[in-house]
């Protein structure tokens, strides 16, 4: 029996509400691995850093089958591999085995069964004036996620302990998030596309060499980089002077900010523009980072700087995501999302390990938090230089053009 579009959004929106819990749960992991383990900031930082590598590469090669194939086959696929990945990581029992299980595994399935597949099956089924709002809903359910979960994961880690918490994840993906996959993610037409009719590699290159593209790719990485925040906001809140409980409350109020503005800027780019909307995202991602850097009077007041610093973030990735999916049609817009990613991800396995040293050698995260506001500044500069271009699609061939 066909679904409806709304049916398969929701259905999808819970299984990335799962699926999330892949990297945006490793701030609460971090501190009992490094105590366990007796690691540095930095070594307690390696898992995660591969996580972020393969998520890239799994974004390129899982969206090229999911261009190919259709994407039901990838996200189930990558749901059963990310059940693997937190089975391994709960009984890993030093830093190779931790990289294999919680970066390689866990890191290729965010490629299958995260955001960036789950986006473009919800953009193949919405119209444009509604695409921009239909794909944020999509991105609310990953903030939304440490809302649901961190608070189950801080109790296991602290009346048990953290593989206690990995495989509870492992257990949650397989009992639910399959089903839900195996209901909900299905593409317009539920078939692959025919041999003939796929697209080449070599498709991309026209966009790839795009000016105003290469502009875009480079406000994804910093995005990417601007992500080691929340990997790091429990330590960061300890190292305001405050205890860890409220830095992992901080994560839920990161989730709950993130979720409310994803579909306030969705909605914004459907109405005013979607390069216009995406570099307001980076302006206010920009300045809340710096006021990162100042002294917490109190709990409050860090809070409130978590909403304007990270609030953002993931109405950053919507837009983004849309403008991508509309500037090289459905056919190609697996592989150009998963080569986005892959610039993202190398950001984002950077950020938390330029920000792990910057504390082991400072003692702080101020330094670290201006250089990094600077850049979301310069970032939203550089998106909002592409509204007086020509348009990107008008500077690469057309599908049918690439196929002659």
């Amino acid at each position: 029996m066909p679904l409806s579009r709304n049916i398969v959004l929701l259905l999808c929106a819970g299984v990335v509400t799962m699926t999330s819990i892949g990297m945006n749960s490793f701030s609460l992991f971090l501190r009992p691995i490094e105590a366990e383990f007796g690691w540095s900031r930095t070594i307690a930082t390696v898992p995660y850093m591969f996580g972020m590598l393969g998520w890239g590469v799994g974004g390129v090669f899982f969206g090229k089958l999911a261009d190919d194939l259709g994407a039901r086959r990838v996200i189930l696929t990558g749901i059963l591999l990310m059940a693997a990945g937190f089975f391994g990581m709960g009984l890993s029992q030093n830093l190779w085995q931790l990289s294999l299980s919680y970066g390689i595994l866990v890191g290729l399935a965010k490629g299958a069964a995260g955001l960036v597949i789950i986006s473009l099956l919800v953009a193949k089924h919405y119209e444009a004036n509604r695409r921009g709002l239909a794909v944020s809903i999509i991105q609310t359910a990953s903030p939304l996620s440490p809302v649901f979960f961190s608070p189950l994961l801080y109790f296991l880690i602290e009346r048990f302990d953290w593989r206690a918490a990995a495989l509870a994840s492992g257990v949650l993906l397989l009992a639910v998030a399959f089903p839900l996959g195996w209901f909900g993610a299905r593409d317009p037409n539920d078939v692959a596309t025919a041999r003939g009719e796929r697209a080449s590699w070599a498709s991309c290159l026209p966009y790839l060499r795009d000016r105003s593209m290469i502009l875009l790719f480079a406000a994804r990485f910093s995005c990417g980089v601007g992500l080691f925040q929340t990997v790091h906001l429990v330590a960061i809140a300890l190292s305001k002077g405050f205890d860890a409980a409220t830095g992992a409350f901080a994560v839920g109020i990161f989730g709950a900010a993130a979720a409310l503005s994803a579909l306030f800027f969705g909605w914004l780019s459907d109405r005013y523009g979607r390069a216009q909307v995406l570099a307001l995202t980076y302006l206010v991602r920009g300045l809340g980072t710096l006021v990162f850097a100042l002294d917490m009077p109190n709990e409050l007041f860090f809070y409130a700087v978590v909403v304007l610093a990270m609030g953002p973030t993931f109405g950053t990735i919507a837009v983004q995501n849309v403008m991508f999916y509309e500037i090289v049609g459905p056919r190609m817009a697996g592989v150009i999302l998963g080569i986005s990613f892959i610039v993202h991800q190398i950001g984002s396995a950077g950020g938390p390990m330029l920000a792990s040293l910057a504390f082991d050698m400072t003692g702080s995260y101020d330094g670290f938090m201006i250089i990094m506001g600077v850049i979301l500044l310069l970032s939203a500069a550089l998106v909002y230089s592409t509204v007086s271009r020509k348009p990107i699609a008008a500077a690469a061939p057309s599908m049918r053009e690439a196929r002659t």
